[in-house]
């Protein structure tokens, strides 16, 4: 799941160019791509609560306590936070398909994790399980008729 923040950031800021720039017809496949994306990144917030756990574990593990008290909440944690917390915004029918969102999401998603701090080694492997992840979740949106098209006035 570490992948969807990298071809996140790859493939929004194209279809937010074209969505603002493409055809009123083609708008709606570039909106109905867009509302899959922001809700696939959903999969990394829950993985980097799953990572936070296993550090809280760790600690367990190994009696780690601190010997001072803690540090008051600095800039990288409520930016973690926003990273985790925000993206569950994307369960709201309106939020999914905004563009603004997608927007802040996608400067969030650049300023938690810089293009110098990705991971791409086996990349081959790793853009496949995305595009299927993509796919069931176009399928999964689409059989709850959740789309932004299908949810348009005819």
């Amino acid at each position: 799941m570490e992948f969807t923040q990298i071809a996140y950031c790859c493939t929004v800021p194209f279809l937010l160019l074209f969505s603002w720039m493409g055809k009123k017809k083609n708008i709606f496949l570039l909106s109905n791509s867009i509302a899959v994306s922001n809700l696939l990144v959903m999969g990394y917030a829950v993985f980097l609560i799953r990572q936070m756990i296993g550090f809280y574990q760790l600690g367990k593990q190994l009696q780690i306590s601190p010997q001072e008290p803690p540090p008051p909440i600095d800039i990288a944690a409520v930016r973690l936070l926003l990273v985790i917390l925000l993206p569950f915004l994307s369960l709201l029918k309106p939020v999914r398909n905004n563009r603004l969102f997608s927007l802040l999401l996608l400067g969030l998603l650049y300023w938690n994790n810089p293009v110098t701090y990705w991971n791409t080694y086996d990349l081959f492997t790793k853009i496949p399980v995305y595009l299927s992840a993509f796919c069931a979740g176009y399928a999964l949106l689409w059989l709850m008729k959740q789309l932004p098209y299908q949810s348009r006035p005819q």
